[in-house]
């Protein structure tokens, strides 16, 4: 899977100290609970339900292809890697301005207390490819420190999707170009998501610690046969988990 790979990848990276390091790891994320429990949360049609495919490596939860989006009810899906269990809680779109944002909120918030003490990881997903960050994303922002405490967003990475289809200036002329506008595209969402958190009562430290990483497609088509390649990396999945798994890590040790 998907997981597996980049788990895989990540202990080469650990100067050859092999499984034991990400064992160790994910044990110590995992003391208190019987997995690894992930959220994957953000706005109706923001790509929540093919970046919980992306992370299972396989089609698990259904991904919206019209305006109305896929997820209504919070549903959980679990994996199991090198004896370690990961349990994927996918939320209804949250951020949508309608009178039932509280109401949803408030039922995702008891339903993860009901069946989980400890959320190792919050996945909170805007899309890269649209101009701005819109306020009913930086108003749930809010909405969630308030249901779940500022704290929360210790164990939070901003995942920003869709960014395959992100446009370049046309006065961009080479790959190297390229990858620096990029990069600063990057660097803008997340002075908007840094400025959202301090303003629900994350220290500006915290706030600064705060990962925002792009995410893509996963699965290859006739159109695009590397949908993990983005403008700056070969595959964007292997530097967003390996992002995830140095951010547990650090909350755990705390």
């Amino acid at each position: 899977s998907s997981l597996t790979n980049a788990i895989i990848g990540q202990t080469v990276a650990h100067e050859g100290k092999g499984e034991k390091v990400l064992h160790s790891l994910f044990q110590s994320v995992t003391k208190d609970c019987e997995s690894i429990n992930i959220l994957v949360t953000g706005k109706t049609g923001v790509g929540k339900s093919s970046l919980t495919n992306a992370i299972i490596g396989q089609t698990v939860a259904h991904e919206g292809k019209g305006l109305g989006g896929q997820t209504r009810e919070v549903t959980s899906y679990e994996t199991t890697v090198n004896d370690i269990k990961f349990k994927i809680w996918d939320s209804p779109g949250l951020q949508d301005i309608t009178e039932e944002d509280e109401a949803i909120t408030l039922r995702i918030a008891q339903t993860l207390k009901e069946h989980c003490h400890h959320l190792h990881l919050l996945l909170y997903c805007i899309r890269m490819d649209r101009d701005r960050v819109e306020l009913s994303e930086l108003k749930a922002i809010k909405e969630l420190s308030q249901v779940f405490t500022a704290k929360v967003w210790d164990t939070a990475v901003f995942a920003l999707t869709f960014a395959n289809r992100v446009l370049l200036p046309p006065d961009n002329e080479s790959d190297e170009e390229a990858a620096e506008w990029f990069k600063e595209r990057i660097k803008e969402f997340q002075k908007v998501i840094v400025k959202a958190l301090v303003e629900s009562g994350v220290s500006e430290h915290k706030a600064n610690k705060v990962p925002a990483i792009p995410t893509g497609y996963h699965t290859p088509t006739r159109m695009m046969p590397n949908p993990r390649e983005l403008f700056d990396r070969p595959d964007w999945f292997n530097p967003f988990w390996h992002s995830c798994a140095n951010h547990m890590e650090e909350n755990a040790l705390v």
